[in-house]
C-alpha cells in the first residue's frame, strides 16, 4: 500500500535523492500506524515534530489508507 511522505523546513535534508518537492512515496503493509511509519522515517521522533495527516492531527493508534499524505515538520518554539 502506498503512503505520501511530506518533510517541511529543516526536515528536508532527510529526503531520499529522488523525491519529487518535498514529497515521497512509501510503500507501508495495510495495517500500518502513523507511529509506525513516523518511527521508521530517518527524522527526529517524539515531541520535536509535528505530524499531519491529509492535513489533520491524527488519533491515536490511526491506521494509514492508500494514498495518506503524512507531513511532518519540526515543532517551533517561540516567546
Amino acid at each position: 500500500m502506498r503512503v505520501h511522505v511530506k518533510l517541511l523546513a529543516t526536515y528536508h535534508k532527510y529526503l531520499p535523492p529522488d523525491a519529487e518537492g518535498s514529497t515521497y512515496p512509501v510503500e507501508v503493509e495495510p495495517g500500518t500506524t502513523v507511529e509506525e511509519l513516523v518511527a521508521s522515517l530517518p527524522v527526529p521522533g517524539g515531541d520535536a515534530s509535528v505530524i499531519l495527516v491529509n492535513g489533520r492531527g491524527p488519533q491515536p493508534g490511526q491506521i494509514l489508507q492508500e494514498d495518506d499524505v503524512v507531513c511532518l515538520f519540526p515543532a517551533i518554539a517561540g516567546g
